[in-house]
C-alpha cells in the first residue's frame, strides 16, 4: 500500500494520471471529516485525465495513521511534509470541508507550493459555542461507542445530507455510516478536536490568498452553512462562487456530475 510519513504519522494516498509537462502542477485532494479519499471517487478519474491527482486519507480516517493531537496548522505543515516526499512542488488543491481548511492553510504557510484552490463547503472561520459544546459530546461519545444509528439518524445524518438524499438515497447515508463507524476512534477524535472544536479563525488573513480560488456550497449544507462560502469568497481576492443545488454539505457524493461541471474546467485552466 502507498503510504506517504509526516509529522502527523503515515498516511495512505491514491495517485491516478500524470503531469503532461514537467511544469505542471499535481492535483491534491483532500476530503471531509468522517470520510477518507474514497469520497472523491466520483471526480478522480475526469481530473486524471487533466493530470497527475494525488488524494489523502486524513489522519485517523481511512488507512491513515492514528495521529497525535494536532491542529489544522500542523495539519497544512504534515501536507507540505507530503509534498516533500512525493516530490510534489506546486498544486491544484481541492478540499471539501476539512480539505478546503487545509487548502486555504496551505495557501497562507506555504504559498509557494499551491497554484489554485478549488474550496467545496467549507469555513475559514471557528464554529460557533453551540456547536462545538455539541461536537465536545460527539467526540467523547464516539471515542467509546463510535456511531450507533440512532446518534446518525438524528444528527449527523441532517448535518451531511440534503433532505432530498436522506429521504430517498438510503443507500448513500448507510455507506457513509459504515465507512465512518470503520475509522478509528481516537483518530476521529483527535480529528475532531482539530477540525471543529479548536479551529482558529482565519478569516482575517484570507487577503493574503493570492491564488486563482473556486468557492462553491451545497444550498442546503447544514454541517457548513453558505454563509461561511460567501465570506471566504468576499475575503480572497478574486474568488468566484457557485451553488450547486440539490446537495447538502457532502456535494461531492450528493452531486457529482454538478461538481465535476465545476471543477474539472477549473482544474484544466489553472493546472
Amino acid at each position: 500500500m502507498p503510504y506517504v510519513r509526516t509529522r502527523l504519522g503515515r498516511w495512505f494516498y491514491e495517485e491516478r494520471g500524470a503531469q503532461r509537462k514537467p511544469t505542471d502542477a499535481c492535483i491534491v485532494m483532500w476530503p471531509s471529516f468522517l470520510t477518507d479519499g474514497g469520497m472523491w471517487k466520483h471526480q478522480v478519474e475526469p481530473l486524471a485525465a487533466l493530470g497527475r491527482v494525488v488524494v489523502f486519507d486524513p489522519p485517523g480516517h481511512g488507512k491513515s495513521e492514528v495521529p497525535p493531537p494536532f491542529s489544522l496548522e500542523d495539519n497544512a505543515d504534515a501536507v507540505s511534509d507530503a509534498f516533500g516526499e512525493l516530490r510534489i512542488d506546486r498544486a491544484v488543491m481541492v478540499g471539501l470541508s476539512w480539505g478546503g481548511m487545509i487548502g486555504m492553510r496551505m495557501a497562507l504557510q506555504h504559498a509557494s507550493r499551491v497554484k489554485a484552490l478549488a474550496l467545496f463547503d467549507t469555513s475559514a472561520e471557528p464554529d460557533d459555542r453551540a456547536r462545538v459544546i455539541k461536537y465536545r459530546l460527539f467526540t467523547s461519545f464516539y471515542r467509546r461507542f463510535g456511531m450507533p444509528p440512532a446518534l446518525f439518524e438524528a444528527q449527523i445524518a441532517p448535518a451531511f445530507f440534503c433532505d432530498e438524499s436522506i429521504r430517498f438515497r438510503r443507500d448513500l447515508l448507510e455507506r457513509f455510516q459504515r465507512n465512518a463507524n470503520g475509522f478509528d476512534r481516537e483518530g476521529v477524535a483527535r480529528s475532531s478536536l482539530a477540525v471543529v472544536i479548536h479551529r482558529r479563525d482565519i478569516t482575517p488573513r484570507l487577503a493574503g490568498i493570492r491564488v486563482p480560488t473556486l468557492v462553491a456550497c451545497g444550498r442546503e449544507d447544514r454541517a457548513t452553512e453558505p454563509v461561511h462560502s460567501e465570506r471566504i469568497v468576499a475575503g480572497i481576492p478574486g474568488a468566484r462562487f457557485a451553488w450547486i443545488d440539490r446537495a447538502g454539505h457532502l456535494t461531492a457524493l450528493e452531486q457529482p456530475e454538478a461538481v465535476n461541471a465545476l471543477l474539472v474546467p477549473f482544474v484544466r485552466e489553472h493546472v
